[in-house]
């Protein structure tokens, strides 16, 4: 049973098997990372508790910042952009590190 409440938290992954037709190939790319988190949270149980944990060490380290410090935003949607960040950077090193402010 997938948890419902994450799917407020994220821009583009609503459930789809396939990204949707309406999206850039930038979007098609956050929602690929999107579905990725979702699937992990549901497989997991205690994969959201474990990304909060690396969340607050690399903020206790001060390796955040913008979005990613921005306490206005609600914690988990700040662990979703954290690990598209560190997503994006593992598995689309060559591209621009830059679209993770796109998202």
């Amino acid at each position: 049973m997938p948890d419902l409440e994450l799917y407020p938290l994220l821009k583009y992954y609503k459930g789809e098997n396939e990204p949707p037709t309406n999206l850039n190939d930038i979007q098609k790319l956050w929602w690929a990372g999107e579905r990725q988190f979702f699937e992990e949270a549901q497989n997991d149980k205690n994969f959201i508790s474990r990304w909060k944990k690396q969340y607050y060490e690399a903020l206790k380290a001060g390796h955040l910042n913008g979005k990613l410090i921005d306490t206005e935003i609600e914690e988990t949607k700040r662990l979703i952009i954290f690990y598209l960040d560190l997503w994006h950077g593992k598995w689309f090193p060559y591209d621009n590190l830059d679209l993770i402010f796109e998202y």
